[in-house]
């Protein structure tokens, strides 16, 4: 399933399949080091879940690349790191001193491919087993417009999808989901897959959607920031982050305001674009 940087593939030669490891330490030495550690992974994939990892890895001063995780699945492309060009993967950071590994998922899938995104999860999986994860978390956001969330009391900040062998308290200002709650609604690709395969591998794991107003709403990230860190007892000092996530929200709603007012202009016109056209970002 994957090759280490010191040795490489049997023949040699670096290949990419449906899911590839790529080590950036030496696999035995880490593994044998962290084996009797009770480690945490936080995993986000885009849209926006991969903002929390991310910045969380910047955060601790201690945090280590250990794997890139590539497949034949990411878009077709290379991209500018710096003053080289890479080919897409995602990455896993290391805190010894927090125990936690911080999942960036940097690329959706080329399509919508059922098959490759169950692959992805499990293997996952597998991994957080072999790394001594006994809790994992995945981060995402969700939009609370449509019933029966529009009635949802003040102050919920984000939603927890609970998976079998959980056992963790509800913390203030988050809200268990239910399907009581949720109705049809569900925690969609590896946002919802990963924890579920996880949870069969005996890994206490829990799925956090962060609420926002509108799919780019980085508050929400803010939210399942802060959930993340009540439901699993880190002490993180991201009050900078959380702010951050603030600051570039009201930065997006400033500019929507501003294109509106435009819009309002050139309507009168007729060669004004309906406002519910415009994408926000």
């Amino acid at each position: 399933m994957g090759t280490t940087k010191a040795e490489g593939s049997v023949d040699g030669s670096f290949t990419i399949e449906d899911f590839t490891l790529y080590w950036t330490v030496e696999e035995t030495e880490f593994k044998a080091k962290i084996k009797n550690c009770n480690n945490i992974l936080i995993a986000g994939f885009p849209p926006l879940g991969n903002i929390i990892p991310y910045h969380l890895k910047e955060l601790l001063k201690d945090s280590e690349e250990i794997l890139n995780l590539y497949s034949y699945n990411f878009p077709p492309i290379v991209e500018a790191r710096e003053a080289e060009f890479e080919i897409p993967h995602d990455e896993i950071w290391y805190s010894e001193e927090k125990n936690l590994f911080c999942y960036v998922g940097k690329y959706i899938e080329a399509e919508y491919i059922p098959k490759a995104t169950y692959k992805h999860a499990e293997n996952v999986a597998l991994i957080a087993k072999e790394l001594s994860v006994k809790e994992l978390y995945t981060v995402g956001v969700i939009m609370p417009s449509q019933e029966p969330f529009r009635n949802t009391e003040s102050g919920i900040e984000a939603y927890l999808g609970f998976f079998e062998g959980t056992k963790k308290e509800v913390p203030p200002g988050t809200e268990k989901m239910t399907r009581k709650n949720i109705g049809r609604y569900s925690i969609i690709r590896r946002t919802g897959l990963l924890p579920g395969f996880a949870a069969k591998h005996g890994i206490e794991s829990y799925s956090i959607l962060g609420v926002g107003k509108y799919p780019e709403d980085l508050r929400a990230c803010a939210g399942a920031l802060r959930a993340f860190k009540k439901m699993s007892g880190l002490e993180l000092k991201t009050e900078k982050i959380e702010t951050m996530f603030k600051e570039s929200a009201e930065g997006v709603e400033e500019r929507i305001k501003q294109q509106r007012e435009k819009d309002a202009v050139y309507k009168g016109d007729g060669i004004g674009a309906d406002t519910s056209q415009y994408m926000y970002g």
